[in-house]
């Protein structure tokens, strides 16, 4: 709102919310909403301060800076610092800045805030902290591939298509349209469109370029693109609204460009559709050629599958409509009201489905387990490594792999009650090496006991 108007902010903001990665971060128990809040906060009030000249909005983005470290780590620091360095270079800033930024300061109270929590941490747990948190789940995901979590270079190519569906279509004609091709005598949209630009590229090399791929390590790429896909259809809107401020555009007028990009909407929401309704066939026929038992395994899923075939066929056939008559309020409307209804379904019928044959079973064995009066017991997973394991069962989980399996045949056998969790496949080879008993299955997920009278846990 404050870079152009409040069609624009609040265009920006629907686009973010709606996006379907966005959703699915707000619902999971993972730190990256918290951290995307943070960089997107403390990038957006440095760009107004470069613009206000307003010092203490940069004091501001740099605590919120060191609060995003605090989140996650140094990522929290080096996303803003690759996209402002850059962008003051590109601008002619880069001195202005430096002697306006209050630099020393800054680092004073970026300072005051991380230091505590490190010191801390470094005094309780020492050397085995700075391993784990800064080499291992830093310097070590990006140099090497950690936990199997690997991709090619362009695996967050597929992950914008979706991740930021249904904006996603508009999103490659927006970075060419608003890319700016002079740096000469940038106005304020332009100078945004750029920051917004550079902001997205660096995040998206950075990550790209990393050996370790996750599709949530990328969120702090969303904002950027709700920035500059509102952009492009606040000028796609502009018509309809003439006292709208326009921003430079490179080759004219938008028109064109953005009904393709609606035309590619249109398409991929039949296509969706098409696959969607295919699902229960496809499910089933994948699930009678699982290997080791897992076809034992009923999964059952409920009619969401069609309900959402439904819902993208309608709105492919309406968008299309839409821009073949150049009715551009509908086309907007439709494209949010597809997010929004998509994000209903999904929560109330989709994911239920999904946790209860991925998530749900680690709750119940977790939960069973607690039941017990053994305040010795250990608990182990082996080949699968999910964190939650250790939230649910509230204690400290040995994380096992297949060459660790001389070290569980030993825990096994020490006497002391043992609980491992793995997957179906690996029950039989892990119970065949230790001499553990079956205590329980849920789903794809297996539960072992190092003793006889532990083994009358099954819980489905």
């Amino acid at each position: 709102k404050r870079a152009d108007n409040k069609i624009y902010g609040l265009l920006s903001g629907f686009i973010l919310a709606t996006s379907i990665e966005i959703i699915g971060l707000a619902h999971a128990a993972i730190t990256d909403m918290t951290l995307t809040f943070f960089i997107a906060t403390s990038l957006y009030l440095f760009f107004l301060a470069t613009e206000s000249h307003n010092k203490r909005l940069y004091l501001v983005s740099y605590a919120l800076m060191a609060l995003a470290v605090l989140t996650k780590g140094p990522i929290g620091i080096a996303i803003p610092a690759m996209t402002i360095i850059p962008y003051l270079i590109l601008t002619k800033r880069f001195k202005e800045t430096l002697r306006e930024a209050r630099l020393f300061s800054g680092a004073i109270i970026f300072l005051a805030i991380i230091l505590p929590w490190y010191i801390l941490e470094i005094r309780a747990n020492g050397w085995e902290y700075i391993n784990a948190f800064f080499l291992k789940h830093n310097i070590q995901r990006f140099t090497s591939v950690n936990s199997g979590h690997s991709g090619p270079l362009f695996y967050y190519i597929p992950v914008i298509l979706i991740g930021f569906f249904p904006w996603s279509a508009f999103l490659p004609y927006a970075i060419y349209k608003l890319t700016p091709r002079s740096l000469k005598e940038l106005n304020l949209n332009s100078r945004l469109m750029l920051f917004s630009v550079i902001w997205f590229s660096a995040v998206f090399v950075f990550f790209s370029l990393s050996r370790t791929k996750l599709p949530n390590y990328i969120a702090s790429l969303f904002p950027p693109m709700a920035l500059i896909t509102a952009m492009l259809l606040k000028e796609y809107l502009t018509p309809l609204y003439p006292p709208l401020p326009r921003v430079e555009l490179k080759g004219g007028d938008i028109l064109r460009g953005t009904k393709y990009s609606a035309a590619f909407f249109s398409i991929l929401c039949i296509t969706l559709a098409a696959a969607l309704f295919f699902v229960p066939a496809i499910l089933s026929r994948v699930h009678s050629s699982l290997p080791d038992g897992f076809a034992d395994i009923p999964i059952k899923i409920g009619k969401w599958p069609i309900i959402l075939a439904v819902l993208f066929f309608a709105s492919g056939i309406l968008s299309a409509i839409a821009f073949l008559k150049d009715m551009r309020s509908l086309l907007i409307g439709v494209i949010g009201l597809t997010s929004s209804i998509f994000l209903l379904i999904a929560l109330n019928l989709a994911i239920p489905d999904i946790e209860r044959l991925i998530q749900s079973p680690l709750k119940n064995f977790a939960a069973v387990i607690r039941e017990k009066n053994e305040p010795e017991r250990r608990i182990a997973s082996y080949r699968i490594n999910n964190p939650s394991i250790l939230f649910y069962s509230q204690q400290k989980v040995f994380t096992l792999h297949k060459d660790n399996i001389e070290k569980l045949k030993a825990m096994a056998g020490e006497g002391t009650p043992l609980y491992v969790i793995t997957k179906l496949p690996y029950a039989r080879e892990l119970k065949e090496a230790t001499g553990m008993h079956y205590a329980g299955q849920d789903s794809i997920y297996i539960l072992l006991a190092n003793n006889m009278a532990q083994c009358r846990l099954d819980k489905k």
